[in-house]
């Protein structure tokens, strides 16, 4: 009979997110959840919790150590703001992983650019500055329009677009208090970056001991300039162009990164593709999931067995061809109080899933005084994007959201 092994995950996630994939794990082996409190909905798939701030690496030692004397054999996480505290976990219990200093690097954007510009990663221009008139002097140089971005921050939270120089300002003002305190910045400074205009995709990728296996691209759809949250995501299985694998590849060697899963985000420019930023992670917004459907592979268990050791699974048989998700964001900012579709409530052969995440009373607005608030999603396959996108409007044209106007 196989091991299992006994693998730390380093939080569980939001569930409406997350919960295929930590479900997917528990069937994969014995984990080791790390997680300040006790996720309720988790607790069916989890072998061992683990009562610490996942987030701070000597508290997880710590706990693990008091906790869990001797069988770890692997350290997982898909939380953003984990990713240093994994790496810098693994390093200390002697288990597979990238080097803390590569997590460093993938988490802070500054360093990125400068691994990216060392070894020739075609990337944006990018200055990072802390103060307005470094912020100005900055966009002299890479002129306009130009991005403002957060150095630490994930899911394109403050990052916005500035066309002329009257708008600076402003922009300046709204990225730099985007993160504090709700979405976890630590760092005042941000980064003045060239604008490149074109489609947006990521490379869904898996990386052990250093050699990258492309998996699948994702093309974004973004809600309105000046902001780039993303609203939705198509993947459809085949192969990745190869100019684009390539550059994904380079952009995570660049950057060390050693094991697990990546997502690298990249920008489809009039004078070629440039890599915007890699994270080393499974990605969110239930990517994962749409590359599970359309090419069999389970990119988070994958990831698992990278850091255990343990051969890869089979992939499965793709469900479909593609698969897409759309976000729903409120039409203003609203206090919410209902939702429903007539369409989902006829459960459609293609409808994988219709998730309604807000609950009554919670308010929910629109960037930049709220990212990420979502009234919900749902996830369809089809034969191509286009008719993915086509069953994606059938839904949201169905959708009815009652809600109360917010002011405040």
């Amino acid at each position: 009979m196989e091991m299992r092994g006994l693998c730390v995950l380093l939080g569980a996630g939001d569930p409406y997110y997350r919960e295929y994939a930590l479900t997917a794990l528990g069937e994969f082996c014995d984990l080791v959840l790390v997680a300040p409190r006790e996720p309720e909905w988790a607790s069916p798939h989890i072998h061992t919790l683990v009562l610490a701030d996942h987030r701070d690496p000597l508290a997880t030692l710590s706990a693990l150590r008091e906790s869990v004397q001797v069988g770890l054999t692997g350290v997982l996480t898909y939380d953003e703001f984990s990713v240093e505290s994994a790496a810098r976990v693994a390093a200390e219990l002697g288990l597979r992983g990238s080097s803390p200093a590569a997590a460093a690097r993938c988490r802070d954007k500054r360093q990125m650019r400068e691994a990216f510009e060392a070894a020739g990663v075609a990337s944006p221009v990018s200055i990072a500055a802390t103060t307005l008139p470094e912020v100005t002097a900055a966009a002299q140089k890479t002129g306009f329009p130009l991005v403002l971005k957060p150095v630490d921050l994930a899911g394109s939270i403050g990052v916005v677009l500035v066309r002329q120089p009257g708008e600076l300002r402003e922009a300046y003002r709204r990225c730099l208090a985007s993160g504090r305190p709700e979405y976890g910045a630590v760092s005042d400074a941000i980064l003045v970056e060239e604008y490149v205009e074109g489609p947006e995709v990521s490379v869904e990728s898996l990386v052990r001991a250093g050699e990258v296996q492309t998996v699948a691209m994702t093309r974004k759809r973004l809600v309105p300039p000046p902001w780039f949250e993303e609203s939705g995501h198509v993947v459809v299985g085949g192969p990745v162009p190869e100019e684009i694998a390539r550059l994904a590849e380079r952009a995570q060697r660049a950057l060390d990164i050693e094991w697990g899963a990546t997502h690298t985000e990249i920008r489809l420019g009039a004078a070629g593709p440039r890599v915007i930023e890699v994270a080393a992670r499974p990605a969110g917004d239930v990517i994962p999931l749409l590359v599970l459907l359309t090419t069999g592979v389970d990119l988070t268990v994958a990831a698992a067995a990278a850091a255990m050791g343990r051969p890869v699974p089979a992939a499965r048989e793709p469900v479909a061809p593609a698969a897409a998700v759309r976000f729903f964001s409120p039409g203003g900012d609203m206090v919410f109080r209902s939702a429903s579709s007539e369409v989902a409530a006829a459960a459609p052969e293609w409808l994988v899933s219709f998730v309604i995440e807000a609950t009554d009373g919670d308010v929910l607005r629109l960037p930049p005084r709220g990212f990420l608030d979502r009234v919900g999603y749902a996830i369809v396959t089809g034969a191509n994007e286009a008719e993915c996108e086509q069953r994606l409007d059938e839904l949201e044209r169905s959708l009815c959201v009652s809600a109360d106007p917010f002011v405040g």
